[in-house]
């Protein structure tokens, strides 16, 4: 496999992706149980960041969910974009944040959805301003 074959240059100094390519993703995962901390990061490097997010609780229990997030130091707040699922809620979604970092927090939607398999893909965005 050579990263030639998947990318070139595209317009404004950015990279292009092939045509027919795509992305696959199998990442580590958590189970799932009260207020898991999904990610972190440090309010001074990053301000935001959108999250897939995926559950998978059983052959027909799963459930995929967008999330948007922005944090500074005081304040953080959350916006779930997109939501789909096999069966009823498996996630909750939260946001904390103190003095110097952020956290995305998960957890069980309901009973019986304790111990599903989480993990998530992440696109993160610096901080612009001092």
């Amino acid at each position: 496999m050579d990263f030639k074959d998947f990318f070139i240059k595209g317009a404004h100094n950015t990279l292009r992706l092939k045509n027919n390519t795509q992305f696959s993703y199998k990442n580590h995962w958590k189970s799932l149980h009260s207020n898991i901390v999904l990610d972190k990061w440090h309010c001074g490097e990053i301000m935001s960041a959108n999250y897939t997010i995926i559950a998978d609780n059983g052959r027909d229990d799963k459930e995929t969910i967008q999330v948007l997030a922005v944090a500074g130091p005081d304040n953080a707040a959350i916006t779930i974009t997109g939501r789909a699922g096999l069966s009823t809620d498996i996630l909750s979604v939260s946001a904390s944040v103190d003095k110097s970092s952020f956290q995305l927090i998960v957890s069980p939607a309901a009973e019986g959805k304790e111990g599903a398999r989480v993990m998530y893909t992440a696109t993160y965005f610096q901080t612009l301003a001092d």
